[in-house]
């Protein structure tokens, strides 16, 4: 029984995604191949006695950069960085050890991994490029360090060219954005998951291993399996079956003492702003009439509020006088299908007492607070 675990560990689980990725990944090494052979072929005139075009690690590099381009050993300076480092590895080694082929196979092997990770620039073809400049026979060992820029360099940069084009024309971000320029929804932002920056690089230094993913998504892949999780405790709990029908809105045009008085008898602790298509553009707050009040004292609190709130009557004035003047505009809306697991931590971590809940065209069809998620858990 041992050993038939033993022996199942030697068949790999299927790889993740579907045909339609896979299919995209083929087609992308087909256009890779084919675009820097063609070209690379018409730059010298080809002769297949005497010239090499294409050599064989770009078929492996290929793998990479079309089939796992977010993948840290298939980024462009990845490639770049380490095909021409082991060739010149693997032409240094040649040229000291001509005798002993075997001794220089091994020593440009060994001294490229170190130079690639000194460098970050580990790309595993090219520990094949290093032994190319080694056992590629007369024709190669005659170009000596031109074989550092013929073929290696100009292959290089002709594959990660196509790459480039087609993985961004194919839907694929290549380069992968990193975590600070990639935008989200204000929901999303502000949503913390059970384990912060700080313990996911200390797991990642605790894991004495080498692990081929970009940190960017091992962080969303960690992040989408607890919010699975989350779901599966919470069932199918959506803002529109627990949000509170919308009794009424402002616009930015309402004047500060209409709005104070609505804002009085509101349940809520603050009111939607919409336009004129009913898309939130801020929420207006008991916390906004007094920023702008601005009193120096507790005595002057019901003086200077007074005073924000009573129309100036005048064509030009320094005060605030409607809705749009004084609302927070970084108001944080949620989708109207969205589980009740993005809003507990909106509620709960950010301390956000109403949270607008907006359909699939960004309008404004119910409200969120405090009370209604804790109906839902408590049911």
């Amino acid at each position: 029984m041992n050993l038939i675990i033993y022996l199942k560990r030697f068949w790999p689980q299927a790889m993740t995604g579907g045909w339609a990725e896979k299919y995209r990944a083929a087609v992308g090494a087909l256009c890779g191949i084919l675009f820097t052979g063609l070209i690379a072929q018409y730059a010298v005139n080809y002769d297949p006695i005497a010239t090499f075009f294409l050599i064989a690690p770009m078929g492996a590099s290929s793998v990479l950069l079309f089939a796992l381009p977010s993948s840290p050993l298939a980024q462009p300076w990845s490639i770049v960085g380490g095909n021409i480092i082991a060739a010149l590895t693997g032409v240094s080694f040649a040229l000291l050890f001509p005798q002993n082929i075997s001794l220089a196979a091994g020593l440009a092997a060994m001294f490229s991994i170190l130079l690639m990770f000194a460098l970050r620039c580990l790309h595993p073809p090219s520990g094949a490029v290093a032994l190319t400049a080694v056992l590629g026979g007369p024709a190669i060992h005659a170009l000596g360090y031109g074989f550092v820029l013929w073929p290696v360099a100009v292959n290089s940069f002709l594959l990660l060219g196509m790459a480039l084009i087609y993985n961004n024309l194919t839907g694929r971000t290549y380069p992968p954005a990193s975590a600070s320029e990639k935008t989200a929804s204000p929901a999303q932002m502000h949503y913390q998951f059970g384990f912060r920056e700080e313990d996911l690089n200390a797991a990642l230094q605790q894991f004495d291993q080498i692990i081929d993913i970009n940190r960017d998504n091992l962080k969303q892949l960690l992040e989408q399996t607890e919010l699975n999780a989350y779901k599966r405790k919470l069932g199918e709990i959506q803002c529109n079956k627990i949000m509170s029908p919308v009794t009424f809105a402002l616009e930015y045009g309402h004047r500060l003492e209409d709005a104070w008085e609505k804002l009085r008898q509101s349940p809520y602790p603050a009111i939607p702003v919409v336009n004129k298509a009913n898309r939130v553009i801020g929420l207006l707050s008991h916390d906004d009439f007094m920023r702008h009040a601005k009193p120096e004292s507790f005595a002057h609190v019901e003086s200077r509020f007074k005073q924000l709130i009573r129309r100036s009557h005048r064509t030009h004035s320094t005060q605030p006088e409607v809705v749009g003047q004084i609302m927070s505009t970084h108001a944080v809306t949620i989708q109207h299908d969205a589980h009740i697991v993005h809003i507990i931590p909106l509620i709960t971590t950010h301390a956000l007492h109403v949270i607008p809940v907006v359909d699939d065209e960004k309008r404004l069809v119910g409200i969120l607070s405090q009370t209604d998620v804790i109906n839902a858990l408590y049911k």
